[in-house]
């Protein structure tokens, strides 16, 4: 599921924020967000250090995205929706335990 196409540098950042505004996904034939919603999951789980990684998803209209974004940035991690614009706080994998969410 994770983006491939991405260098194992970017795997590797423990990054502070994390923006997924593509591919596009704001209408029905669009190819969606599943591969970017999982590859920032898991770019966001990889951190080390103490603290979150805040991930924001745009575009969330469809019902699709809803569910990726709830079974792989977890429903227990969601801040705030404002309008299409969803925020996650999501802690390192090592605070988590063995399951995704």
């Amino acid at each position: 599921l994770a983006l491939n196409m991405l260098s194992d540098e970017v795997y590797d950042t423990e990054w502070d924020m994390i923006m997924v505004d593509a591919p596009r996904g704001y209408f029905a034939e669009a190819p969606g967000r599943m591969a970017a919603i999982y590859s920032a999951a898991v770019m966001a789980k990889n951190r080390k250090k103490s603290g979150v990684t805040h991930v924001f998803v745009h575009d969330m209209d469809r019902r699709v995205e809803k569910m990726y974004a709830e079974a792989f940035l977890c429903k227990k991690h969601f801040v705030k929706a404002v309008g299409r614009l969803w925020h996650f706080e999501i802690p390192p994998a090592a605070n988590v335990g063995r399951n995704f969410c």
